[in-house]
């Protein structure tokens, strides 16, 4: 099988994400960088890695597939008060999902767009938050099951996705070996094999962190750290950062440029049960990244009303950045299925039961109308 590698360096790129030719998440790369196996029928595969562009094996006979990266600029941060209390993060989320019972599969592309308030320095009063808070998004399903069923939507009454447990982190110091400006490349391993791996390119910083192979790894995930001793069944929860703008020891949600996570869970349990509000089965697999589109420094007073209102005067629009990937064709065709759909006339054709309605006028005013209603009611 190939193996994925810088193309500058040639450093082993674990952990990247691979799609097969319909676009389904397979898997990811190994530790040294070998994709995982696959089937004759999912070639050629496409290979994602944060900060780099999106390369493709045509065939397990290629040796060995190198990525270039990808240039990235955050925005630039806009600061309208004098005080910098807050800073607010615009961002920009896609997402794919899968759930799969033992009968029945459904898959999820969604867009949205976020935001994040990170308190800065010595605020503590205005509390903020780190997970995204939903301001748009759009959502196409894909249901099937064993009996050939094969439709779309863009409503589903399940629930079932990662992705709106995974926030920024505000703060993380750097390995000392990267504290430095130049180029510079840092290795962690936990008790099964690689649990995080640095790389420092002058102002750029790219982390990839296994989060199940260490349990100092779960400040990266701290909506999730209280349910990881606590019967959560994941099988995989993968992240890779982009960092930009970096100086000195540490890194900033400032800095905070591109997030990109794999999460595969699978089983019964209680948790997960309560995560997707369902008494069966779980089996869900959601990969999803993270876009940094705007930066705000503003007043506690400012993000207060921003949390009440947070949308203002404006309408907020999803917006596409330019470094995010082509969507494969498998799911560029979910994509248009749903958006031919018709729901007004879906809506306007349906004929209403009238088992459910009255056919009396009951506004209408007529002689002994009110008395007529009694005898009909407890008669």
């Amino acid at each position: 099988m190939p193996v994925v590698v810088d193309s500058l360096t040639g450093a082993p790129l674990p952990k990247a994400s691979v799609y097969d030719r319909t676009g389904d998440f397979i898997g990811v790369s190994s530790d040294n960088g070998r994709l995982p196996r696959a089937s004759a029928a999912a070639w050629p595969l496409t290979v994602r890695y944060m900060g780099y562009r999106p390369a493709v094996a045509l065939s397990p006979d290629t040796d060995t597939l190198r990525m270039a990266e990808a240039g990235f600029d955050l925005p630039e941060i806009v600061v309208e008060s004098k005080k910098r209390d807050v800073l607010r993060l615009r961002g920009y989320v896609r997402e794919y999902s899968s759930m799969t019972t033992y009968t029945d599969t459904v898959l999820l592309f969604r867009e949205k767009a976020v935001d994040f308030m990170v308190p800065v320095g010595k605020e503590r009063k205005f509390k903020g938050w780190l997970n995204p808070r939903v301001l748009a998004s759009r959502s196409y399903y894909h249901f099937s099951d064993c009996q050939g069923l094969d439709s779309v939507s863009a409503h589903f009454g399940g629930y079932f996705s990662w992705s709106d447990w995974i926030g920024i982190r505000d703060t993380a110091s750097l390995p000392p070996s990267l504290s430095g400006e130049g180029a510079a490349v840092d290795s962690v391993f936990g008790r099964h094999g690689l649990s995080a791996a640095w790389r420092r390119s002058g102002e750029n910083v790219w982390l990839s962190v296994d989060v199940l192979a260490d349990s100092l790894n779960r400040a990266w995930t701290p909506s999730l750290a209280g349910f990881f001793d606590n019967g959560l069944d994941l099988r995989r929860l993968n992240m890779r950062w982009a960092f930009t703008e970096v100086s000195g020891d540490s890194v900033y949600a400032s800095n905070v440029a591109r997030v990109a996570f794999d999460i595969e869970s699978k089983g019964r349990g209680r948790n997960l049960q309560r995560f997707f509000r369902t008494d069966g089965p779980v089996y869900v697999d959601t990969h999803a990244e993270i876009y940094i589109t705007g930066r705000e420094y503003m007043s506690a007073a400012e993000a207060r009303r921003c949390e009440k209102d947070p949308l203002g005067e404006e309408a907020v629009q999803i917006v596409v950045p330019p470094d995010a990937p082509e969507l494969q064709p498998a799911v560029k065709m979910i994509v248009e299925r749903v958006e031919s759909i018709d729901y007004d006339a879906l809506r306007l054709g349906e004929r209403p039961d009238k088992r459910y309605a009255g056919i009396r006028n009951y506004g209408k005013v007529e002689k002994g109308g009110f008395l007529k209603y009694l005898k009909s009611v407890f008669l």
